[in-house]
């Protein structure tokens, strides 16, 4: 798919003639428009202690090396979006990996570290990750999650809303009340979901004004914050000049909290994810009613409880949940704080409970906590499983998520495809 029946497909033909002018306002002849925007955005992301993900076409690191050589020295962290920006559904398995070898071997001549990978149109098949995995990429962030903070009757007009749910169809995205937002393997790939709606589709075609697209973004990050999940926002540097103020408004929002978000690229949470993975509680009955907690002996682990009796080995954290202040402590419990599942469920489920830092028992009839059935278990159930352990009141223990005890995580990403009008008007060309 080239960039004309992109538009065409997920804006229609009304919406794209009406975005056509704004192109040559937003890039210029030379590259240092852009140049200026993805330092901007660098800056703003140094000021809160993080640095910004950048997906880039590998052929600009060829066509511009010293822009993204800049961008990597100044701590920048720069992803792979394919060699040109072309659907990856369209080509096969062969056409990918030979897309992907070439821009790996852009950013390897010169010299810049690259572990990551988005689709161009995060539009992807199981050939797009099981290539970047083969490849040695460590992380993709290709699935999309759709948070519901859009309302049909919030001024925004029906055109525009159709000009949305086109975009999101376009990019297979699931919604957020039936995909979590969190890492997970797909096809042996770890995939970190982005969220929408973004920047394009707050500014190109919901044509929502500076106030609300600050407000659809502080939305989404407390309804992240609430679930504990991750918040991976997508702003492209064309647009840096016009949600500038969204962007700050969102990351001034992240201050203050208790418990933090972690903000971080999409690179410290893929190594923390990989790191954590390998991490798993015990939890040794010493006593009627009285069990040993043992964690990894890791300072950024966070092990949290609710419904217990810790003493002063716990302290508080958020909601019914307490956090441990080490990683050996006592508690009481009237059942051993751990979940059993049937012998036959899904294995699919068992590792997604692990995954979750939960102890995991097949069978077991001690444990406070029981999820009958789930012989079979999709990424779509994930929810409901979440919900379901969140609606009870079982005395539980488990290893938290995000590490130092962060409620939620958040990273700031970008894909880079055009430095000047001239590549822009040369993507319909580039397959």
């Amino acid at each position: 798919m080239n960039l004309i029946t992109y538009l065409l497909k997920s804006r229609g033909l009304v919406n794209s003639m009406q975005r056509l002018p704004t192109i040559a306002t937003r890039f210029g002849v030379s590259t240092g428009k852009m140049d200026r925007a993805l330092n901007g955005y660098v800056d703003i992301a140094n000021a809160y202690g993080t640095v910004p993900t950048l997906a880039v076409t590998a052929n600009l690191i060829e066509r511009h090396p010293r822009v993204f050589e800049r961008l990597s020295e100044r701590g920048a962290e720069l992803a792979i979006h394919g060699w040109v920006h072309t659907d990856y559904r369209a080509l096969d398995a062969d056409e990918q990996r030979a897309h992907i070898r070439r821009g790996l071997a852009a950013f390897a001549q010169r010299g810049i570290p690259v572990e990551g990978f988005r689709c161009p149109y995060v539009r992807w098949n199981e050939d797009s990750v099981t290539t970047a995995k083969e490849l040695g990429l460590q992380y993709g962030s290709n699935r999309t999650v759709a948070w519901d903070v859009v309302p049909a009757n919030d001024g925004i007009s029906s055109r525009a809303m159709e000009a949305y749910r086109k975009g999101l169809n376009l990019y297979g995205s699931a919604e957020a009340a039936s995909l979590v937002s969190l890492p997970s393997l797909v096809n042996g790939l770890l995939d970190l979901p982005a969220s929408l709606p973004d920047d394009e589709a707050l500014v190109d075609r919901l044509r929502a004004a500076p106030e609300r697209r600050e407000q659809i973004w502080r939305d989404i990050l407390d309804e992240v914050y609430a679930l504990g999940e991750m918040f991976v926002l997508i702003l492209h540097h064309e647009r840096l000049t016009l949600c500038k103020s969204a962007l700050e408004a969102v990351l001034t929002h992240t201050q203050g909290r208790h418990p933090h978000v972690w903000l971080a690229s999409l690179g410290e949470i893929s190594a923390w994810w990989h790191r954590r993975a390998e991490y798993r509680l015990q939890i040794e009955r010493t006593d009627v009613g009285t069990y040993r907690v043992i964690a990894p002996d890791d300072p950024d682990i966070a092990v949290v409880v609710r419904g217990v009796d810790g003493g002063p080995a716990l302290m508080p954290w958020f909601g019914e949940y307490q956090m441990a202040r080490g990683s050996r402590f006592s508690i009481r419990s009237p059942k051993r704080p751990a979940i059993s599942v049937d012998e036959g469920a899904s294995p699919a489920l068992v590792q997604f409970l692990l995954d979750e830092g939960y102890v995991v028992e097949r069978g077991a009839i001690d444990c406070s906590l029981r999820l009958g059935g789930w012989r079979s278990f999709e990424d779509t159930d994930k929810r409901a499983v979440i919900e379901a352990i969140d609606g009870s009141e079982a005395p539980l223990v488990r290893i938290w998520r995000w590490p130092r005890g962060a409620r939620c995580a958040m990273s700031l990403t970008g894909d880079v495809d055009s430095m000047t009008i001239v590549d822009f008007i040369r993507r319909p060309l580039e397959v």
